[in-house]
């Protein structure tokens, strides 16, 4: 059977947990994903990069990289460069402070030609150098070797920039990107007739698997990345308790798909699936006491405030809320004078989980349970259950860690070094990082949050691991998100010899 799978369908349902993916397995309401994980190599527990929320953990899975490498730190972040906050679309309040037009073109254009850092390959631009089509639905680290032009409708002219936009944007031959973006195969034309605006330029699930379904029929893609972003955004406002019923409809595009040759069976002699998620989700309290203002919590700081005026001059920080973790920029001229004070108000804050920060080679975690320093061994130090090694001093309580027979586990924080040091090497990030408390969360760039809902991002299992499933050969064993690029690509190599 996997002789004859030369085509390659890369499933992303974002946002998805391990337990509620075997649960709606289990109820019998996802009739698809149980066929395709009764068909695969499955893991359980894979574990997504931190920061865990969506632009830097989707630029892991399309790129095979880690964010120090791929430069996508979060969903808000400060760009010293610039001097301004970039945010690629927390919430349509923080849009109005900053300007529509400005997060539509971080979104847009900068995240995927510049913020992507040009040092590191896409899914896309891999395979097209192989000789093989590639396609994106909906995905937003979608940079290709094609320039695709921008079509947008009547209603999204209103807020697309276009004196500031280009004319077309970097990605895969077949692009697909709600209804602003249409590949040359002219997929599924037409039935993009979505009502209201956030719908219009999210699309939907529905759509996505008309497009790839679609493109298998047209045999128009060797790889096609099939995104269903449903399940995040609804568990962003009911809370992960919702997963079940999310992916019990997710299950019914997934399904459409696996109908494309008559048969589900047919379907897969036909093409490879690969299945995962970029994050999982954690429940938010609905106690307005566990949304955390960061702003507030370093509130004897002067700060650079979203707006006209971003600019680094006599303020102490800068500070952007990520969901479950927090970045915190220092004024470079008063570094040293800041970094005890502001960590030390940080880790006495109660809703704050653990406090991060990098001293050259040395990175430094600091929690309600102890001060651990630690730096890269390379081979001669103690392992963690990847297979980096590490020299480490203070208390591994701080990740929660224990050590047996030499080697490091943290099954509450997966993988926990390998992953801060995968973000604190990025300058993006800030020189410290805050991640939040089970339950709690700290507001958004514009004071907005998921109280009562679910949100992500943290070192935390819960918002970390999410299931893995291929039915290519040679899948990982314990893999990380940033292993599912380089396995599909090695799926084509092998296709040649």
């Amino acid at each position: 059977m996997l002789a004859r799978q030369r085509r390659v369908i890369f499933l992303v349902i974002d946002g998805m947990g391990t337990e509620a993916f075997e649960q709606a397995i289990a109820s019998g309401r996802a009739p698809a994903l149980s066929f395709l994980r009764d068909n695969s190599s499955y893991v359980r527990d894979s574990v997504a990069m931190f920061p865990t929320i969506t632009p830097a953990a989707t630029a892991s899975l399309v790129t095979g990289e880690v964010p120090a490498r791929h430069g996508i730190p979060g969903m808000c972040w400060y760009d010293r460069d610039s001097q301004r906050f970039v945010n690629y679309g927390q919430s349509f309040r923080a849009a109005a402070i900053q300007g529509m037009s400005r997060m539509v073109r971080d979104f847009l254009v900068n995240m995927n030609s510049r913020h992507l850092s040009r040092n590191v390959r896409t899914l896309h631009e891999v395979l097209h150098e192989m000789g093989h089509v590639t396609a994106s639905v909906n995905f937003m680290i979608f940079r290709g070797p094609f320039e695709k032009r921008l079509e947008p409708k009547l209603l999204h002219r209103v807020v697309l920039p276009r004196r500031r936009m280009p004319e077309a944007l970097p990605g895969p031959k077949e692009h697909y990107f709600a209804d602003i973006i249409t590949g040359p195969s002219d997929a599924c034309n037409g039935v993009l007739k979505v009502r209201g605006f956030e719908k219009r330029m999210a699309a939907t699930d529905a759509y996505a698997a008309c497009v790839t379904r679609d493109l298998l029929e047209q045999n128009a893609a060797d790889m096609i990345l099939f995104y269903l972003h449903e399940n995040d955004h609804v568990s962003h406002k009911e809370g992960p308790k919702s997963q079940v019923d999310n992916l019990a409809e997710a299950d019914r595009h997934v399904a459409t798909v696996l109908d494309t040759f008559g048969s589900w069976e047919e379907t897969l002699e036909r093409v490879g699936f690969v299945v995962t998620a970029d994050h999982s989700q954690s429940p938010v309290s609905d106690d307005k006491d566990h949304i955390l203002d960061i702003g507030e919590v370093l509130g004897e700081f002067k700060q650079v405030r979203p707006g006209r005026r971003e600019r680094f001059e006599d303020e102490d920080v800068a500070v952007c809320g990520n969901g479950r973790v927090a970045f915190v920029y220092l004024n470079e001229n008063r570094r040293a004078l800041l970094l005890q004070k502001v960590t030390d108000e940080l880790a006495n804050c109660e809703g704050i989980d653990q406090v991060m920060w990098r001293d050259g080679s040395v990175y430094n975690v600091r929690s309600d349970h102890g001060f651990l320093r630690f730096e890269q061994a390379n081979g001669e130090g103690t392992a963690d259950e990847r297979g980096n090694t590490w020299r480490v001093e203070g208390d591994l309580g701080a990740v929660s860690g224990v050590l047996e027979e030499n080697l490091i586990r943290t099954p509450e924080y997966p993988l926990a070094l390998w992953r801060i040091k995968s973000a604190l090497d990025l300058h993006r990030i800030g020189e410290i990082v805050a991640t939040i408390k089970l339950t709690w969360e700290c507001k958004d760039l514009a004071g907005g949050d998921h109280r009562g809902g679910g949100d992500h991002a943290s070192l935390h299992a819960q918002d970390s691991i999410v299931p893995f499933l291929s039915t290519l050969s040679s899948p990982p064993h314990h893999p990380s998100t940033v292993d599912v690029a380089p396995h599909i690509v090695e799926h084509f190599r092998d296709l040649v010899t």
